[in-house]
């Protein structure tokens, strides 16, 4: 395994860890962002598909160990970036306007958070009708704000 894929193995686990401990606790109206989805949208920009199925699956595995949600986040990140991969902006010299990015984001959060509802659907744990609508609009769009404000203050 060379250099890089492990330095981005670990800010996976960072940004996972920041998810967990600090995000988790942060909260808009019963709203928080998703860190580790941000972080695997990016990653599947710059990597294969292989490589970016296994890291969705490995930090949704962690992440839903973490949470005590066991599967939900590994099914609906991997089956997110299965779906996904080739509709996501690849690295290229262009830069994405702030617009894009956000869309990118929330339009990617939308349809994770479908797949994690749907679960929850079937599973029962999400039966209200008002949770439902909370976790889909109001974890979209914190998540998108938030991929937003670390790319307008990322290092080029």
């Amino acid at each position: 395994m060379n250099p890089d894929r492990l330095k981005k193995i670990g800010l996976g686990i960072l940004f996972l860890v920041i998810q967990v401990a600090l995000f988790r606790h942060l909260k808009i109206y019963m709203v928080q962002p998703d860190l580790v989805l941000i972080f695997l949208l990016w990653y599947a920009s710059r990597q294969d598909r292989t490589s970016a199925i296994i890291m969705a699956a490995s930090l949704g595995f962690l992440q839903d160990a973490l949470l005590d949600l066991w599967g939900l986040n590994m099914f609906a990140k991997t089956l997110l970036i299965f779906i996904s991969y080739n509709f996501i902006p690849k690295n290229t010299q262009k830069q994405l306007l702030i617009g894009q990015a956000f869309l990118t984001i929330l339009i990617g959060a939308l349809v994770h958070n479908i797949i994690f509802l749907g679960l929850n659907w079937v599973i029962v744990n999400y039966t209200a009708e008002i949770f439902f609508w909370r976790h889909l609009i109001g974890n979209s769009s914190y998540t998108a704000l938030i991929a937003a404000i670390i790319y307008l203050f990322r290092i080029r």
